[in-house]
């Protein structure tokens, strides 16, 4: 975020979400291990325990309000329950912590960075020509949600690879399967599974023209080469393409096929699943199916999520569609916060 070069010699236009005078906070990856791989006992104890909600590797900050059925008025604030006192103070504490001088990175990686981000402060004045108050909150309360205190040693180690953060307890597990929804022309994650960690994996895109997607034209190696030198896209353990989209419901959409991840989830074993979702906007009506659905968060080890919070996509739902701005940034936002 660069405001000096970006912003002039015009104002930016206002984003959807943003920190005071500050970044966008529209669209970021984040990372989710299931609690039961990091705490007392790991995965032998997980066998007989409830079914937790997986939670951010590094994990949310904070805590998050009550759940409500989707608003039919516009709400006052973005969120329709005023925050606790608690919540405020952790937020406050995030915000202080991100965009105040001091802040240290908790990694140089490249690639993805847990714990508190270390974000740039925001000019003396605006870049755009009005700052909406709510979009300013909402921002804040977003990165507090996606702000995550698990450390190296409760994951004996993170893996930083592009947009992920794994938590490496949760990585060591043989034969299970990864589930990846959002190819375009290559999909680094699924690569890293198949080479890295031996691991089969589904592809999922309905958008990408197969010609100029090799794993979804089926072209490339697939279980038949050793990719350690190989120059492109290369699969060492079997891969399997699907001209399919994720989104909340099982339909076709301008010759589009859609199917819901609880489909793709049903019958999987405990623990057995590590899912990426960059759906470009219908990962959030795909979330809250599975925030309703414990049996199926029990399925899966790790989950990494690009989020898109202006996007509002073909395959998202009816419902959703049909909101306001508002109503449908705060459903969004409720979503975030509860995963935890």
């Amino acid at each position: 975020w660069i405001p000096e070069v970006q912003c002039r010699p015009s104002p930016c236009p206002e984003p959807v979400v943003h920190l005071p005078m500050g970044m966008s906070m529209d669209g970021f990856s984040v990372s989710y291990v299931h609690r039961s791989l990091v705490v007392a006992g790991g995965e032998q104890a997980a066998q007989a325990a409830p079914a937790p909600l997986p939670v951010q590797a590094p994990m949310a900050m904070e805590a998050p309000p009550a759940v409500q059925s989707p608003p039919s008025a516009a709400p006052s604030a973005p969120y329709a329950s005023d925050p606790s006192d608690e919540q405020q103070k952790r937020r406050a504490e995030v915000i202080a912590a991100s965009m105040g001088g001091g802040c240290k990175a908790a990694s140089r990686s490249p690639s993805s960075r847990p714990g508190i981000p270390c974000l740039p402060p925001g000019p003396k004045q605006p870049t755009w020509k009005k700052e909406t108050p709510w979009r300013v909150e909402f921002g804040e309360r977003v990165l507090a949600a996606s702000v995550g205190t698990l450390t190296e040693e409760d994951c004996d180690g993170f893996e930083l690879f592009g947009d992920s953060t794994w938590c490496n307890k949760a990585m060591k597990k043989k034969g299970v399967l990864g589930l990846s929804y959002g190819i375009e022309e290559r999909d680094l994650w699924s690569e890293k599974m198949s080479n890295v960690y031996g691991m089969r994996t589904k592809l999922f895109d309905c958008f990408i023209p197969p010609p100029r997607s090799p794993p979804m034209a089926g072209s490339a190696p697939n279980g038949t080469e050793d990719c350690s030198s190989w120059p492109g896209h290369c699969y060492q353990t079997p891969y399997e393409p699907y001209r399919v989209c994720l989104g909340p419901l099982n339909k076709v959409i301008r010759g589009r096929t859609y199917e819901t991840l609880l489909q793709h989830l049903a019958g999987r074993p405990r623990l057995s699943t590590h899912v990426k979702i960059d759906s470009e906007g219908t990962e959030w009506s795909v979330l809250e199916q599975l925030l309703e659905s414990p049996e199926d968060q029990d399925r899966i080890r790790t989950l990494e999520m690009e989020v898109h919070f202006s996007y509002v996509p073909e395959g998202d739902s009816p419902e959703a569609r049909q909101l306001s701005e508002k109503q449908r940034l705060e459903r969004r936002g409720l979503g975030l916060a509860r995963l935890p």
